[in-house]
Formats: structure tokens, C-alpha cells, sequence
């Protein structure tokens, strides 16, 4: 069962070059699908969504080593994650404006999401870490921001808008109990707000990569979302079918070793065959910033589960059936957007 999956996801992707060129000025022009990036990862996420309905088709025909609970939970969370992609995919197609905006109600949802689950009872803390979230944002929705000369010395690619969100945020955070005039819970306040805050500053670097350039911008954000995609995805299933060495049994008891070497060779090989999205370098070079992204994203994973077992939570809401919350959705990428951002600045493109 698994080698006709793994063949068919080979074939899709060795087709690849006819199918972007199909899209491009077939389905692409008729979508009005300009971009080279978004027109040439249309067919990875056609395959890759294609081979997790075979894959769960197969599980549910055959029952094979998989409980009705299993299958059924399997089943919710594609269904769920299907539409998620189109969407994300969707904004990336309207341009800059439409990926912030995006990446910006996920934040603000994910921020709120922390808040309540850590029971942050001060509001003041609450305010001053969304203010700053949803400001970065907004400055983020528009890449020719720092062609502005109040804004000209965050830089080209407006690495120091950024920075300063950092400074500002922790600094508020940190002013709120002065200005009350008060120590009592102080350290553990300010602490877990400052964590949430951070986790999310993480997160909307995201919104900063369409700062990296035209050339750069949008094939570096669909990079890093496949990325994601497959390894979470592939992890899941190699682990559901060939999973018996536990990886971290106390932070995350379902993830395997053979299901997180699945999802790395995973990410590692469509990186590979991905190397359009990012013209810039070789297909051995593309490879080897998918395994980066793909460790990164693990312990973007397992620092989310650390925070849930020690809350002693299951998941950080129910907003996504069979995905939990905002935050059980986006955990590898609050890693993998700064990586990525950080990444392309040091390589110099």
C-alpha cells in the first residue's frame, strides 16, 4: 500500500515542469494565475492533497492497522486542512495585502488563544501585546512601507520594523505591573506574557516575506508552507504505519522516530523538486534548507506541546475540529517563518 503511494506521488511530482507550464497557460490564465511560484506549487498541492485522500482512502477500505477513531480523526483533520490550503494559497494569489491580512487574524486568534489558555487575567498585558501585534502587521501588509522616510531606516527589507516590535512589546509587557505598582505574580505574569508574545512575533514574520523582494517574496512563503504541510502530514501517516520507537514520549506520546524521519526524507525530496520556488539556488541547496525548515518546524511542534503538558492541556481550543486550535495548526510555522526570513537574508537574496 505504501509503495503505491509513495510511486504515485513520485510520478506526480516527476511530471512537474508539464504541469506548471499546463497551468501557466491553461488553468493558470484562466484563473488569472500570474505568478511563476504560486502557477509552478498549484500541482504539489493538487498531489499532495490527492495522495493523503488516497492514502486515507486505502486506511478506510481496509482498516489496515488503524481503529474506526483512528480513521474517522484522519478523515476530520484533512477535511478540515483541505480548505486551509486553498484559502492560504488564495491569499497569496491577491498579493501582499490579502497573505498579511491572513497571517494577521491568524495572530490576533493565536495571541487570544494563549491568553485565555494560560488564564492571563491582566487585561493591561492582554492590550499592549496585541497592539503591538496587530501594528506590526498592518506596517507588514504593505512592502514598499520603508520606501517611506519616516520608515527608511528599518531597512530593504524591513528587518528593523521587526526588531523594534520586539523591543516595543517586551518593554510594555514589562511597564504594565510598573505602572500599577505592583510585585505580587509579577515574574510569572509578565513571563508567560512575554512567552505568548514572543511566540507570536515568531509567527508574523510571515507577513515579512513579502519584504525579501518580487523574486524572492511569494516562492520563500510557498516554500515554507509546503514545507510544513509535508512534514507534518507525512510524519503522521509514516508514523501511523510503521510508528513503534516513541520521540518524545512525554512532550508529544504520539510521534514516533520513524514517523519524523518520514516526514524529513518527505520534505527533504519535494524541497528538492521544488527548487523553481526559489531560483536563486540549486536543487541540492533547496534540499538542504527544506531539512533546516523541517527540523526547526519539529521543535516548533514539540515547544508547543511542552507549553500544553505543562497548562495540562490537550489541545489550545476546539476552534478546528480535529485540529484543536489555531496555535495546534500553525506550531511548526511559528518557527519556520522566522527561519526562512532569516535565512534569505543571510544568503543574500
Amino acid at each position: 500500500m505504501l509503495p503505491a503511494s509513495v510511486t504515485l506521488w513520485l510520478t506526480f511530482a516527476s511530471c512537474q515542469y508539464e504541469l506548471k507550464n499546463l497551468i501557466r497557460y491553461g488553468i493558470g490564465m484562466d484563473l488569472g494565475i500570474e505568478n511563476e511560484a504560486l502557477a509552478f506549487a498549484i500541482p504539489y498541492v493538487l498531489g499532495f492533497i490527492g495522495t493523503m485522500y488516497a492514502l486515507l482512502g486505502i486506511f478506510t477500505i481496509t482498516k489496515w492497522k488503524q481503529s474506526q477513531e483512528t480513521i474517522r480523526n484522519l478523515w476530520k483533520r484533512t477535511l478540515v486542512a483541505t480548505p486551509l490550503l486553498i484559502v492560504i494559497f488564495a491569499a497569496m494569489h491577491f498579493g501582499a495585502f490579502a497573505w498579511g491580512l491572513l497571517v494577521g487574524i491568524f495572530a490576533v486568534g493565536a495571541h487570544r488563544e494563549y491568553c485565555t489558555a494560560i488564564q492571563l487575567e491582566d487585561k493591561g498585558m492582554r492590550a499592549v501585546g496585541m497592539v503591538v501585534i496587530v501594528a506590526t502587521v498592518i506596517l507588514g501588509m504593505d512592502p514598499e512601507v520603508t520606501e517611506m522616510s519616516v520608515f527608511a531606516w528599518a531597512g530593504p527589507n524591513a528587518a528593523g520594523l521587526l526588531g523594534l516590535s520586539l523591543f516595543l512589546g517586551a518593554f510594555a509587557t514589562w511597564a504594565i505591573p510598573i505602572i500599577q505598582d505592583r510585585s505580587e505574580n509579577v515574574t510569572s505574569e509578565v513571563g508567560r506574557a512575554l512567552i505568548g508574545f514572543v511566540l507570536i512575533w515568531f509567527f508574523i514574520h510571515g507577513v515579512y516575506l513579502m519584504h525579501l523582494g518580487e523574486e524572492v517574496a511569494v516562492g520563500a512563503a510557498i516554500f515554507a508552507v509546503l514545507n510544513v504541510a509535508i512534514n507534518d502530514s507525512m510524519a503522521l501517516v509514516f508514523g501511523r504505519i510503521f510508528g513503534k520507537n516513541k520521540f518524545r514520549p512525554v512532550l508529544s506520546p504520539k510521534k514516533t522516530w520513524e514517523g519524523v524521519f518520514g516526514g524529513l526524507l518527505s520534505a527533504t525530496l519535494v524541497g528538492y523538486l521544488a527548487q523553481p520556488l526559489l531560483p536563486q539556488f540549486t536543487s541540492i541547496e533547496t534540499a538542504g534548507i527544506a531539512v533546516v525548515l523541517a527540523i526547526i518546524g519539529t521543535m516548533g511542534d514539540l515547544m508547543l506541546s511542552a507549553l500544553k503538558r505543562d497548562l495540562e492541556l490537550k489541545d489550545w481550543s476546539q476552534m478546528l475540529p480535529g485540529h484543536g486550535g489555531i496555535l495546534d495548526r500553525v506550531d511548526s510555522f511559528i518557527l519556520v517563518a522566522p527561519a526562512i526570513y532569516w535565512m534569505m537574508l543571510m544568503l543574500g537574496v
